[in-house]
Parts: structure tokens; C-alpha cells; sequence
């Protein structure tokens, strides 16, 4: 299989993970984000920063590491591209769980415990 094929095709599938996790987080992710920031202006940064970060960074990672990474069988290249783009999703989604997480509190209960 021609080697930029295979790079098309990797970078195709990377940034269809990509855009398919920010389908589904986006409307959730500018809901906490308009709750949580100051102003508006202010959750539309974020919600484009974090959909650049999610874009670029799954990428990275599957570019970076393909070039160490040299299988006999194409489709070990791309079975290990879409391993890693999604690694790349995993860690993304860990760390805006993990900061977006300090601002949302869990509701207090009222009442007595009887």
C-alpha cells in the first residue's frame, strides 16, 4: 500500500473520532461552560478551544508515534492509528473531566436521615 495513502487514510480516521466525540459533547460541554464561566464570550472560547485541542491532539499523538511505529501489514498501521486516536480522545475527555469537575458540585440533601 503507497505510504501517503496510509498516512491519508490515519489522519482521516483520527479526525473522524475526533469529530464524532465532539458531536456528542458539544451541546453538554457549552451548557457547563455557560453555567460555570463568567460570560458567554468567555464558554465560546473554551468550547473552541477544547474543539481545536480535540482535533489537534489525537492527530498528533497517531503522527508522532507512526513514526516509530513500522507494522508489515497496513492494516496493523491503521488498526494501530485508530488505537491511538482514540487514547488521544480518552486522555483529552480525562483531563476536562478532571478540571471541569472541580467546578460542578454535587447537590446537598435536606431533611433528616430517618
Amino acid at each position: 500500500m503507497n505510504s501517503y495513502f496510509l498516512l491519508f487514510i490515519e489522519s482521516v480516521t483520527s479526525l473522524s473520532v475526533s469529530i464524532s466525540v465532539l458531536y456528542v459533547i458539544s451541546r453538554p460541554l457549552i451548557n457547563v461552560l455557560s453555567r460555570i464561566c463568567p460570560d458567554e464570550q468567555a464558554a465560546a472560547f473554551w468550547l473552541s478551544y477544547t474543539k481545536v485541542m480535540f482535533l489537534i491532539a489525537p492527530l498528533l499523538l497517531v503522527l508522532t508515534v507512526d513514526l516509530f511505529a513500522h507494522f508489515s501489514d497496513p492494516l496493523d498501521t491503521w488498526r494501530f492509528s485508530l488505537i491511538l486516536a482514540l487514547a488521544g480522545i480518552l486522555i483529552g475527555l480525562y483531563v476536562i473531566g478532571k478540571h471541569l469537575g472541580q467546578f460542578v458540585t454535587a447537590p446537598q440533601q435536606t431533611g433528616d436521615a430517618s
